[in-house]
């Protein structure tokens, strides 16, 4: 369905669409936005999905903006802007190594682990529905550490797996850094008399 939000009260958390095609209006919280979207304004185009609560009240879910609105929040969500993060990533070792300035190995290296580590984020994240065995966290960060971290990170976007826990994107994290870290080091170091 289609509507305009009609009333929102903001220190509650929830508020009610009018739909266009006429009727009362219907409540919907917060939640039904979706994790990390800002707070709806009055008169926002949105579509909706109609539920009934056990008390019988019609409830909007899967509330979505529409228009400029819904484009300017996909542009700014924190999953469009690490995905576009990883791709950057991968673009830059690229410029790179046709500049001359590491060797063509090394995106090789980079894009082969990443799709590597997309896969099994896919394969795990379709084993968790499924309920059957696992791809351990240690393997998903092992792959990450040697490289596929890019494809890692775009496929906690793409598949919405292991990027909301915070115990798993600490490691995560730390395991990027490392890796960065060993990729800038190494030709310093390799630049050295003791390189």
């Amino acid at each position: 369905m289609q509507g305009r939000i009609s009333d929102w009260k903001d220190d509650r958390g929830f508020g009610f669409i009018t739909p266009d095609e006429g009727g009362q209006p219907v409540f919907f919280h917060i939640s039904a936005l979706g994790t990390g979207a800002r707070r709806p304004t009055i008169g926002e185009a949105v579509t909706f999905d109609a539920s009934i609560t056990p008390e019988g009240k019609v409830r909007a879910d899967q509330v979505r903006r529409i228009g400029i609105a819904a484009a300017t929040e996909v542009m700014m969500s924190r999953r469009w802007i690490l995905s576009v993060l990883a791709l950057l990533f991968i673009g830059f070792l690229c410029i790179q190594a046709v500049r001359g300035v590491i060797s063509p190995i090394v995106p090789m290296v980079y894009c082969g682990m990443s799709l590597l580590a997309f896969g099994f984020y896919g394969f795990d994240k379709m084993s968790a529905k499924h309920d059957v065995r696992r791809t351990k966290e240690n393997t998903l960060h092992l792959l990450g550490l040697l490289g596929g971290w890019p494809g890692a990170l775009l496929a906690q976007q793409t598949f919405r797996h292991k990027s909301s826990k915070w115990s798993f994107q600490i490691v995560f994290w730390l395991t990027m850094i490392v890796n960065c870290g060993i990729l800038w080091g190494l030709p310093v170091w390799m630049g050295t008399p003791a390189g």
